[in-house]
């Protein structure tokens, strides 16, 4: 008997997501390079908790002060830090000396909007360029149909977000065969665009229109955090509305987890 091909998909923004509903029991990637997705990879490495994204500022702020100073509030908008919260969205501001042990209770422009759309997925794994093997490893394992939904950049296109998502693909191809993934039109033109500036992830972080942005903000450096390919290995996944490393999840007997689902091989 032939085995179907697997698919993958791809969002350019989540604005193309009309709801939390249509992502419902899927299985999702969520890319915001530059720098929700780094940014949590790289708290969560330093030890923090755990993270939980917030649909307001609003929201956060209630979560924090119920928080019994176990929380951070942590975020931006845009790309300057919210009046009020303890950290801004700086790669730099989430050393283990502030977040180890830490809630991080997040609100961004771009990344937060797409993890809230993601809640009811099966598996929703957070991607940045820092921890690219890790993601397809667990991709490559979990011999699933996926989509990868890019933040975007206020509802539109990102290239930072969609070369990464390329570079998702190409790699997960690679690791797994070329014949074992169909590509939607999307997902193939990341993968061309992955091809185009794969040779020089930094320079490509220099010429996008939010990397302009941050450069002139001062955030030169985050640039660079952001372009580091596998400096993590780490793989956080947001599972009831909170983000953790899968090995938090799986070493925490209180939690309850939904099991990462395994294509049988028949």
């Amino acid at each position: 008997m032939e085995i179907k091909p697997l698919k993958i998909s791809l969002y350019f923004s989540h604005d193309y997501v009309d709801s939390e509903l249509e992502l419902k029991d899927k299985n999702v990637v969520v890319i915001d390079v530059l720098r929700t997705s780094t940014t949590m990879v790289t708290g969560l490495a330093n030890g923090a908790k755990e993270i939980i994204p917030t649909e307001s500022i609003a929201a956060a702020g209630m979560i924090g002060r119920n928080s019994e100073g176990q929380a951070l509030l942590c975020g931006e908008k845009n790309a300057k830090i919210i009046e009020g919260f303890n950290l801004g969205n700086s790669i730099k501001e989430y050393s283990e000396e502030v977040v180890k042990g830490k809630i991080l209770v997040f609100n961004s422009t771009n990344g937060t909007p797409s993890l809230i759309k993601s809640k009811f997925a099966r598996n929703c794994a957070v991607l940045g360029f820092v921890n690219m093997s890790r993601v397809v490893s667990f991709l490559k394992e979990l011999k699933e149909d996926f989509i990868i939904l890019c933040a975007g950049k206020d509802g539109d296109f990102s290239l930072e977000d969609t070369v990464c998502a390329g570079m998702l693909v190409s790699e997960l191809l690679e690791a797994a065969g070329k014949n074992s993934y169909v590509l939607t039109d999307s997902s193939m033109g990341a993968s061309k665009l992955y091809s185009a500036y794969k040779k020089d992830i930094l320079k490509m972080l220099h010429e996008t229109e939010h990397g302009k942005f941050l450069v002139s903000l001062g955030f030169e450096d985050d640039l660079v955090a952001c372009s580091q390919v596998d400096k993590y290995n780490m793989l956080p996944l947001l599972r009831s509305g909170v983000i953790k490393s899968i090995e938090a999840f799986e070493s925490d007997p209180k939690l309850t987890m939904k099991k990462v689902s395994q294509r049988n091989a028949s």
